[in-house]
Parts: C-alpha cells; sequence; structure tokens
C-alpha cells in the first residue's frame, strides 16, 4: 500500500515537471516588430500588440500608423509595424504650411505629400527624418521671361531670387545697367526680367563754328538797307561729348570739351541811316509784281533747277506762309520780301535791286535752300518741324 503511494507521488510530481514548459510556452512569444522600418525580433509575454510596443518604450500617438492595433492580441510569431508621424513645417514657394507624415525620408515624404523630383528642396531628399519638426523649403519650377543684350529668353527656373537666376543663366551685370526688378525679389511666375545695358563713351567730332556779324552805320546808304563789305566765314572746333547709350543705342549727349582747329571770320556789313534815300527807295514799290506773277517766276527756276511740280508746291506752300508771294514783306524782327531774308539785305548777293525785284528775291531765296536744306521741300518740312522758320 505505502508503495503504490509512493508511486502515486513520483508520478503527480513528474506530471507537474512536463506540464511548466508547456504552461511557459503559451505566454513567453517571439514577435517581429519593425520601426520606421528598422525590423528586430523582440521576447515578450504581452498579450497585446500596445503591451508589447509600451514594453519597448514606444508611446503610439494619433500622427501614428499601427498594424495591428493595439487591442489585438499577440502571438508567436506576430508581425507588429509602427510608423511613428514627423511634423514637417513646410515653406512652398514663399507659403507656410504644417503637415504630418509618416515617411521615414524627406524622399518619401515629398513623394506622399505629391511634390515632383524636379523641385527645390532645402535638405538632402535622402536625409532621415527626425521625431521632432523638421523645416523643409521647396520651390515649384517657374517660368519666366528674361529680356536682354537683343534676346527674349523663356526659363523655367528653381531659383530663390532674380540674382540667382541671372547667375545660373551666366548674365553678368555692369555697375551701370539697370533691372526692371530688383536683383534680391523672389521670382514670380510669369514675370518678365528686363536688362537694361548702360554704357557711356566719349565720342569726338569736328563740328561748324558761326560766325559773327558786325554792323556799320552808312549815311550814304538808304536807311533800312544793309550791304555786305566782308563776308562771314564759319570756324571748325574738334568737340568732345559724353554720350550715354541704353542697349547700344543714344540717348543723350553732354559737352565736355571743345577744342577750336580754325576761328570763324566774322561778317561785316553796312547799315544805311540815310532816311532821305529811303523815301526816294520806296517809289518803285508801286511798280512791284503781283504774288501771281512772283510764282510763275518762282515756276520757271525751278524748272532750271530740274526741280519738278512737288517741288513748286512745297515752296508755294512755304511762302505763302513767310511772306504771301509779297516783294515788300517786312516784319519787325528785319525780315523782307518774298523769301523773308534776315536781315534783307542778304539778298544783295543776288542783286542791288533786292528791294523791289521779285525774281533777284527767288533767286537768292532758292540758292539759300539748296544749300541749307536741299530742296523746298526739305525746307517746308524744316519749317513745320521748328514752329514756323526756316
Amino acid at each position: 500500500m505505502l508503495r503504490s503511494v509512493k508511486y502515486g507521488l513520483n508520478g503527480a510530481v513528474l506530471a507537474g515537471l512536463i506540464a511548466t514548459p508547456v504552461l511557459w510556452n503559451s505566454v513567453d512569444k517571439q514577435v517581429d516588430l519593425v520601426v520606421d522600418g528598422q525590423a528586430r525580433t523582440v521576447q515578450t509575454t504581452a498579450q497585446h500588440v500596445g503591451d508589447v510596443l509600451s514594453a519597448e518604450g514606444y508611446h503610439v500617438t494619433g500622427h501614428d500608423l499601427l498594424a495591428p492595433a493595439a487591442s489585438s492580441a499577440v502571438h508567436d510569431g506576430t508581425r507588429i509595424v509602427l510608423r511613428r508621424g514627423r511634423l514637417l513645417d513646410l515653406n512652398v514657394d514663399g507659403e507656410q504650411t504644417q503637415v504630418w507624415t509618416t515617411a521615414p525620408t524627406v524622399a518619401e515624404a515629398l513623394a506622399q505629400l505629391g511634390y515632383s523630383t524636379s523641385d527645390f528642396v532645402s535638405v538632402s531628399r535622402s536625409q532621415r527624418l527626425p521625431l521632432g519638426v523638421t523645416d523643409i523649403a521647396i520651390r515649384t519650377p517657374q517660368l519666366v521671361t528674361v529680356v536682354h543684350d537683343g534676346k527674349h529668353e523663356q526659363v523655367t527656373t528653381t531659383d530663390a531670387t532674380v540674382a540667382q537666376l541671372l547667375d545660373d543663366m551666366g548674365i553678368v551685370l555692369g555697375s551701370s545697367d539697370k533691372l526692371s526688378v530688383a536683383a534680391g525679389s523672389p521670382i514670380t511666375a510669369g514675370e518678365t526680367i528686363r536688362i537694361e545695358r548702360i554704357a557711356k563713351k566719349l565720342v569726338t567730332r569736328t563740328v561748324a563754328v558761326p560766325f559773327p556779324t558786325k554792323q556799320q552805320h552808312d549815311s550814304a546808304m538808304a536807311a533800312g538797307t544793309t550791304k555786305i563789305v566782308q563776308a562771314g566765314k564759319k570756324g571748325r572746333a574738334k568737340v568732345t561729348y559724353a554720350v550715354v547709350y541704353v542697349d547700344g543705342n543714344p540717348i543723350g549727349e553732354t559737352k565736355v570739351n571743345s577744342v577750336t582747329l580754325s576761328a570763324p571770320r566774322a561778317q561785316v556789313e553796312k547799315v544805311g541811316t540815310s532816311a532821305s534815300l529811303a523815301a526816294a527807295a520806296e517809289a518803285p514799290a508801286a511798280a512791284a509784281p503781283s504774288p501771281g506773277t512772283a510764282k510763275a517766276i518762282a515756276k520757271q527756276l525751278l524748272a532750271q533747277r530740274g526741280w519738278g511740280d512737288n517741288q513748286y508746291n512745297c515752296l508755294v506752300t512755304l511762302w505763302n506762309h513767310e511772306s504771301s508771294w509779297r516783294v515788300h514783306a517786312a516784319n519787325g524782327s528785319g525780315a523782307y520780301g518774298i523769301p523773308q531774308a534776315l536781315p534783307g539785305s542778304k539778298m544783295a548777293s543776288a542783286g542791288p535791286d533786292w528791294q523791289n525785284n521779285a525774281e533777284t528775291q527767288i533767286k537768292w531765296g532758292l540758292g539759300y535752300i539748296s544749300s541749307r536744306y536741299g530742296t523746298p521741300c526739305g525746307a517746308w518740312s524744316q519749317w513745320q518741324a521748328n514752329g514756323g522758320w526756316y
């Protein structure tokens, strides 16, 4: 009887020893834990996913992704995947925004958010994202037009400023060049950036120097008459100008120096002062030809010079404004005759009867027009451009 009891106790102890491993195996499990893409195997007795993570020091927030759920039961061989949330502080083309992502790297986060690989990113795309806040500046490609050096270039750029864009394009600004926008201003989609090349050069020209006129009073001549006793002669000077160019076109100049090459010679004129002689000279005025006769004379003289009807029409219009084709037309400034010579005595070079003879006045007037403007139409254009003088 004692022997049977002994064997019975030994059997019970053995049974307990055998059962203990079975109970241990039911609570001690191996699980695969993958956190932010990093995998490892952990030994755990936890019953639920959340307990496993807590035991490993992980606190799951609403911005994290967890599979399976924290309340899910854990079995031997369970795979737990945790992707923790990262806060991104984004500046996209100057606009500030915050987004959460569970991507472990910058590249994956930007791909999730839909940004292209052609966008500029202020940090390395391969950089792993920390659990804290990450500041990232993003610039999407912008199409702009750059006008410079006679060219219109359309470029797509992710540069932040106009200065960076010009540097990338190899465009160098001179100290005097002008930009249509500030160099440090941000790039704006669709804008046109203009560069004006400003250059200053010294230019030397040889120019004519007008001659002065000296008058000598002569009582042996009728009042109001003049006679040239020494013809004037223009001088010559070498003049240096500072010329400003914009994109190769001159826009203004300033005289900086002048050197006389030949001095002008004064013209000397005698001016009559005799009133009695002047009265006598007025007598033939009644015989002055009519404007119609003067025009007929002019048409013949123009034909002799090879000028046709178009030049005649310009001459008629010009002298209609000047004198209405009157031989004795005069004004307070001293201009006289059909062509309104100033002074009238200049016409003495065409004949001594310049005061009363329409043909003499017209010959002188045509010579003056030819030497100064080439043709009557050239003189008429000058008259229009200068507000009524030629």
